[in-house]
């Protein structure tokens, strides 16, 4: 699963299913870090490394299906075992894509 930001800010959870992929897509261009920002507002935070920290939160309020759940909480127990979960912030890690690399910002 991937949530991708789309060239005009909007932010959706694409491919629900795949729990073995993990990621944030920023086809918004990253020149505009506040809208940027606005956007991921309530759904991730960009750390100084490249990471993003994706809300456990928000993740769950979009798919309620308790067998959807059920491998949402199974990835997170994956990513735990890595140190890709931040106890405190409810957040899990996740790697950055930027296609459009070059209007991208680190």
């Amino acid at each position: 699963m991937y949530i991708h930001v789309s060239k005009d800010f909007a932010v959706a959870l694409q491919e629900q299913e795949d729990f073995k992929k993990f990621k944030l897509v920023i086809d918004a261009p990253g020149k505009d870090a506040a809208r940027l920002s606005t956007a991921l507002d309530g759904v991730a935070t960009l750390d100084p490394e490249g990471h993003a920290w994706v809300s456990e939160a928000w993740l769950r309020q979009q798919n309620t299906a308790a067998a959807w759940q059920d491998g949402l909480t199974a990835m997170i127990g994956v990513a735990r075992k890595y140190n890709w979960v931040d106890e405190q912030k409810k957040a899990i890690r996740a790697h950055i894509e930027w296609p459009n690399r070059a209007e991208g910002v680190r």
